[in-house]
């Protein structure tokens, strides 16, 4: 049996960026490539992404203000911002607007980001787990209050 490869959306607005992602990461990862919001949008409707990396600097929106809108349309996706910019400012609106599980910077290091994508699907998973475990309470939690309910009654 073979294991599910980790799904990853890389929004870019530079083509060259996006080739050499695809390049150094389609062997190992279910690579999903987008050079605007609306294409990105469109992948994560017909797609179940883990990972989302975003490059901060595009035209029309930031990669911050597309993980601001991404968090609350779809939680669970772990996001990486991937960017040339290192002003303090940058990082901590990533950090507070888009709630980023990490911030990396360009040009690529291509180790770095395998490892960190690698990280980022196991939070992923965790979380996922989690929420399955809290569902499951949740649930034996109904019964049991049924059944105490229907003890007290008799």
């Amino acid at each position: 049996m073979s294991e599910k490869k980790i799904s990853v959306l890389y929004l870019d607005d530079e083509p060259e960026n996006l080739n050499a992602f695809k390049a150094n990461f389609r062997r190992e990862f279910n690579i999903h490539l987008a050079n605007n919001i609306d294409q990105a949008y469109d992948i994560i409707r017909e797609n179940e992404i883990h990972v989302a990396i975003s490059d901060h600097k595009m035209p029309k929106i930031t990669g911050i203000e597309f993980f601001e809108t991404l968090r609350n349309t779809h939680p669970r996706i772990i996001r990486i911002l991937l960017t040339g910019c290192s002003d303090l400012e940058t990082v901590v609106a990533a950090i507070n607007q888009g709630q980023i599980f990490r911030y990396l910077y360009k040009p690529m290091d291509v180790n770095e980001i395998r490892s960190t994508i690698q990280t980022a699907y196991e939070v992923f998973m965790d979380e996922t787990e989690n929420q399955q475990e809290v569902l499951q309470l949740l649930e034996t939690n109904e019964k049991l209050e049924f059944m105490l309910r229907q003890k007290l009654i008799s």
